[in-house]
């Protein structure tokens, strides 16, 4: 039974130094809801980018269409 638990005591001081603490854990949650909010608003900024240009397009095409095709 003593070797049983000396096994065990061995593996929990080995595991817990490795474990993430009550400020580790704080600071990557900060690390990471600030890369969330900026890869967001980049993609926002692309979304509305290509949507300007796709709009941008189209109204090109349709004034084409109607003032230099015969009707």
């Amino acid at each position: 039974m003593e070797t049983r638990m000396t096994m065990l005591e061995t593996r929990f001081d080995t595991i817990l130094p490795t474990l993430a603490t009550k400020e580790d854990l704080k600071g990557m949650e900060l690390k990471l809801t600030t890369t969330i909010h900026h890869e967001i608003t980049s993609c926002t900024w692309k979304m509305i980018s290509w949507m300007t240009a796709v709009v941008g397009m189209a109204f090109a095409g349709v004034f084409y269409v109607a003032r230099y095709l015969p009707a």
